[in-house]
């Protein structure tokens, strides 16, 4: 697999879906209870500078962590243009569309569009790979533990064997603790007693099966 071959990475600040967020953010009521109405949307300058260095840390590694996903999945991107939204605050970050917050520093921002970027790996190949793999495999986890598992196997591909940065794994795997984010700390988990390789190998299996 060569460069042209991986999509093109455009992270951009959103002036339209921003101010939407920023009202989002201050007057949910869910979101008022977890601290968000007391929030200060940072200046747009300091939102385009923090995505000026976004650019600058992500095509460092761009080539081979698009390259290394597709790779270790047997798989390609189907999209040839993939945009990044970036607004001012957001609870969660998503794929579809992909639309990250501003607060991230830029190598934290890294691991997090990696993360984003293999959903829509996998968006791309819904055809090819049906839902109900997951569920074969992970029949009594959540269904946000099922969407997470594989990609948090193929997050520590990437940071083992492509980064050769094992501190960036153990990272991850402490801000899903440390947010509370339980779904992603059992995925992390099943990853970690089952390994990311062996449970790659076996996912792939259920769509490119062995002769």
């Amino acid at each position: 697999m060569n460069k042209k071959d991986t999509p093109k990475i455009i992270i951009k600040y959103n002036r339209f879906l921003d101010p939407i967020f920023i009202f989002f953010c201050k007057n949910n009521p869910e979101l008022k209870k977890r601290g968000w109405n007391d929030w200060v949307p940072p200046e747009k300058e300091k939102i385009l500078e923090r995505i000026k260095n976004y650019k600058t840390e992500w095509v460092k590694y761009e080539s081979e962590i698009l390259r290394g996903m597709c790779s270790v999945l047997d798989i390609n991107f189907k999209r040839n243009i993939i945009d990044v939204h970036i607004v001012s605050g957001n609870p969660r970050d998503f794929s579809d569309p992909l639309i990250i917050k501003s607060g991230y520093p830029p190598q934290e921002f890294v691991d997090i569009l990696s993360h984003e970027l293999i959903h829509i790996l996998f968006q791309d190949n819904i055809e090819k790979i049906p839902v109900r793999i997951l569920s074969e495999m992970f029949p009594q986890e959540s269904i946000l533990v099922r969407n997470h598992v594989i990609t948090h196997a193929v997050l520590k591909y990437i940071y083992l064997e492509i980064l050769k940065d094992e501190s960036r794994l153990n990272k991850n795997i402490k801000r899903s603790s440390d947010a509370n984010m339980q779904d992603y700390t059992r995925a992390w988990e099943i990853v970690e007693k089952r390994g990311y390789r062996e449970l790659i190998d076996e996912f792939k299996n259920k769509y490119h099966p062995k002769n």
